[in-house]
């Protein structure tokens, strides 16, 4: 008997002032050939599901508040470079902007087998958004992935975020690590020093003000 094929969940949630809720969507997209990671899938998302999804967001209630500080990170604060961006979103998100692409968060997440919450981008965006005072997930934009049947993102999959530099990772073992783009190819994978978004936003705080 074939084994199902096996798709990604992708959620999205839009933070609602009016109610103290949020507008979500959950849409499914299938693992093929052409789409077999959290890239792929966030792409075809972005391609060929968001541009109908728009107008079927439903309204909920938040269930569980999900501290900013609490999500893991995939950059030390040595590979934030652009921080006057980050001021600039600041100023945004204190004037009650939002931060999006053609209407996408920014903040997009993955679900780990240990059932944390992993930033593999959007670093900046979050930053920023800690930085004008958010404190809850359910305050941001966001996008999390997850696989439909198992509920997470497994560890294999993880390291894709890591580029060419995933082979290098033992065991898939992407805790101990993080990635600075910005370095030179040889330095670009680095022990990983801040070990969650409130330990990096400590790290640059007093260089965003």
């Amino acid at each position: 008997m074939l084994s199902p094929i096996p798709s990604r969940i992708i959620k999205l949630s839009y933070p609602e002032k009016s109610t103290n809720g949020v507008r979500t969507s959950i849409s499914e997209v299938q693992v093929s050939k052409n789409v077999n990671t959290v890239y792929d899938a966030v792409s075809f998302f972005e391609k060929n599901i968001f541009p109908i999804l728009t107008k079927t967001l439903e309204h909920n209630k938040v269930k569980e508040k999900v501290a900013l500080r609490d999500i893991l990170n995939i950059h030390n604060d040595d590979g934030i470079r652009d921080l006057a961006q980050v001021r600039r979103m600041t100023r945004a998100v204190r004037s009650g902007k939002h931060i999006f692409s053609m209407g996408i968060p920014n903040v997009k997440i993955v679900k780990t087998r240990e059932n944390e919450l992993l930033l593999f981008d959007g670093h900046h965006s979050m930053l920023a958004y800690m930085n004008a005072g958010k404190r809850y997930l359910e305050e941001i934009p966001h996008m999390i992935i997850e696989d439909k049947d198992k509920g997470y993102i497994d560890d294999k999959d993880i390291i894709v975020f890591y580029g060419e530099h995933s082979k290098e990772i033992p065991n898939h073992d992407w805790r101990r690590y993080v990635i600075d783009w910005q370095a030179v190819k040889e330095k670009q994978l680095c022990r990983r020093v801040q070990r969650d978004m409130g330990e990096l936003f400590c790290a640059i705080k007093n260089r965003i003000k």
